[in-house]
């Protein structure tokens, strides 16, 4: 069967508990989504699709 999208890199079974276990301990979506090698949407996603919660953080303006 042919993806639909074939450039999203499937997420494996370590890597969502991997992503569960990091917004547990408080992670910060952008450190999670460096350390997994993927997006920060990716990230964000796949916690909104599984009932994940993350950090909520704002980023701060540069002055």
């Amino acid at each position: 069967m042919q993806l639909r999208y074939p450039m999203l890199k499937r997420w494996t079974a370590e890597e969502h508990a991997q992503l569960k276990a990091m917004a547990e301990a408080g992670r910060r979506p952008d450190e999670i989504a460096r350390e997994l090698g993927r997006s920060e949407a990716a990230v964000r996603v796949r916690a909104w699709q599984h009932g994940i919660g993350l950090r909520l953080v704002t980023q701060k303006r540069s002055k």
